[in-house]
């Protein structure tokens, strides 16, 4: 009775035994993720309006702070007895005399400030005469006739010769021009005098001009230096306070 149910008890473990030494079971493979789909791409951004993409306009800066007004310098007071000027007025000229006019002084002169005797009379008449003068030689120097006869008194005396109309005087000056090598002249000096101090100086005038005496009294001399020969212009004043020359001679 004993071995029944020890065979029975053998029987039944038999299965429990076979389970315990079976190899584990391998699991199933688990089935693939599936991938995640793709995100659908962004729209690009539609561009804004031209005004809309324009910066915004730059902060006014701020105001510097105004500075304080400072206090006015007092001016200084002038002394007793002085007159008081604006900052930008200027000292008064001293005023020149108004019958002198406008004075060309001679050349060599022009730099210096005329003197008593430039403003006289008889100083303005030799410079007035001074620069006629020195035209009228350089004119012939040129062979310019006709235009220095527009500044010649008629009737005019050329050396021993009376001429009473410009037409006249500039064919014999022209032939008598033709003749000398004027353009080897030069013109050094001219010295303007009263006759009565050109008569003591250089001695009278020559008597082929027929001058008369009497008539010279108001008669000023130009004395002009060519190239070391000299050649002299008489002038006479006029009502208009002009002066003009009319005779020549050399």
């Amino acid at each position: 009775m004993r071995r029944w149910p020890l065979a029975l008890l053998v029987l039944l473990s038999v299965p429990a035994l076979a389970q315990d030494t079976a190899p584990a079971a391998t699991p199933a493979p688990a089935e693939p993720t599936p991938a995640p789909a793709p995100a659908a791409p962004t729209p690009a951004p539609t561009p804004a309006p031209a005004e809309a993409q324009q910066p915004p306009a730059a902060q006014a800066p701020a105001a510097a702070p105004t500075p304080a007004p400072r206090k006015p310098t007092p001016a200084p007071t002038p002394p007793p007895g002085s007159v008081p000027m604006s900052p930008t007025a200027r000292p008064p000229t001293p005023a020149t005399p108004s019958s002198a006019g406008t004075v060309q002084l001679a050349p060599g002169r022009e730099a210096s400030r005329p003197t008593e005797e430039d403003l006289s009379p008889e100083g303005i008449a030799r410079s007035v005469i001074h620069n006629e003068a020195r035209f009228l030689f350089q004119s012939l120097l040129t062979g310019d006739v006709r235009n220095a006869s527009t500044e010649l008194s008629f009737p005019f005396q050329l050396e021993d010769k009376r001429f009473n109309t410009p037409d006249e005087l500039v064919q014999a000056w022209v032939k008598q021009l033709r003749s000398r090598r004027t353009d080897l002249v030069t013109l050094y000096d001219i010295e303007v005098l009263p006759i009565a101090e050109m008569e003591k100086k250089y001695g009278k005038p020559p008597a082929r001009l027929g001058l008369d005496p009497r008539a010279l009294k108001d008669t000023w001399a130009a004395v002009g230096n060519l190239s070391g020969h000299a050649a002299i212009f008489l002038f006479r004043g006029s009502p208009d306070l002009s002066w003009h020359a009319f005779a020549y001679t050399d």
